[in-house]
């Protein structure tokens, strides 16, 4: 005999799922999830305001005081043509720990490591991008054998000797912007230097697109300015993203281009103003 299935469980549970999507509850219209809800909290500007798209962010690296001249020459040029970066993340260094040395392990925390980020940038025809990461690294390690065996680099160091960290670190803040190009979010990143620079593909069959280089940065930490939005009329406050009840004042910082304080200033692409954190102004 053949069982006839039967579709009543199967009906109403795509009508429960109806009911939450449609919030058609009768309990009351917040236990059910609404899709009206869900869009009108994306969109409400006192809160999220909306959701960021990835393609909205803007790099700038700020050379230390010991830097190259090249390097703090070529700061605009960097700016213009990094085409993709990686927002850096965290991890937690956790021990196994077993209590009473049985059962089940418990991880303790003892340390804390950053995230190397990628940064791509897009090459021009004078070759500027990859003369300057050539420098850059040189500085770090000279790897430069054109003065042969025993000679000596501009800076003096021999073949392979490691140079000091405050020649050749930086510091690096990565903008997200939103819609209205204006800064939301700025990632600060100290003790920062290229670790790797990657090789660039030649290839005859390709025409339609631009040459680029990977560097992969390593960096010691780094810091999370949120951008308050206020009105019009009331100045934008960043503050960071560990405060609580208060904002922290942001002290103006000294880089290799000296002290910079607060201001607005553009993008560069179409000439679109953005604003920046208080503590920084101009890119270049």
């Amino acid at each position: 005999m053949v069982s006839i299935p039967k579709f009543g469980p199967i009906f109403g549970q795509a009508m429960g799922i109806l009911d939450i999507l449609l919030d058609r509850s009768s309990k009351g219209n917040n236990e059910r999830f609404s899709l009206n809800k869900f869009s009108a909290k994306l969109n409400d500007a006192n809160s999220i305001d909306g959701l960021w798209q990835p393609s909205r962010f803007c790099v700038k690296i700020l050379p230390g005081l010991n830097a190259s001249k090249k390097i703090r020459d070529n700061v605009e040029n960097m700016t213009f043509l990094c085409s993709s970066a990686a927002l850096p993340g965290v991890q937690i260094i956790t021990s196994d720990h077993r209590r009473q040395n049985m059962g089940t392990f418990d991880r303790r925390p003892f340390g804390v490591q950053v995230t190397d980020i990628p940064l791509t940038f897009m090459l021009d025809q004078r070759g500027t991008i990859q003369d300057l990461f050539r420098s850059w690294t040189n500085d770090i390690i000279n790897y430069s054998y054109n003065k042969g065996e025993h000679g000596m680099d501009n800076s003096g160091k021999g073949l392979f000797e490691v140079g000091y960290k405050e020649d050749y670190a930086c510091e690096i803040e990565i903008y997200c912007l939103d819609v209205r190009q204006k800064n939301i979010i700025t990632y600060h990143l100290y003790e920062a230097f290229p670790m790797q620079i990657g090789d660039v593909t030649a290839a005859w069959s390709e025409t339609d697109s631009f040459g680029v280089l990977p560097v992969q940065f390593t960096f010691r930490t780094y810091d999370i300015k949120i951008e308050e939005i206020g009105s019009e009329d009331t100045p934008s406050k960043a503050r960071d993203a560990t405060d609580t009840d208060e904002v922290k004042s942001i002290q103006p910082i000294k880089t290799g281009l000296g002290t910079q304080t607060g201001g607005s200033a553009t993008t560069g692409i179409g000439g679109r103003p953005i604003k920046l954190p208080d503590h920084q102004s101009g890119l270049g």
